[in-house]
């Protein structure tokens, strides 16, 4: 395990997700899975924006 995915368990991004910012709007809240899969949602969200 890499110090992201430390710093990412003790720091979870979720006050900066797109989402928890109503950036992306999904049918159901992604955050229980999103942590459960070590943020890779969180992570293709922000490329999904820096993409537009």
């Amino acid at each position: 395990m890499g110090l992201k995915e430390v710093m990412d368990q003790l720091n979870p991004p979720c006050r900066r997700c797109p989402y928890q910012l109503g950036l992306v709007q999904t049918l159901d809240n992604p955050c229980p899975q999103c942590k459960r899969q070590g943020y890779e949602l969180f992570k293709r969200f922000l490329k999904r924006q820096i993409g537009k």
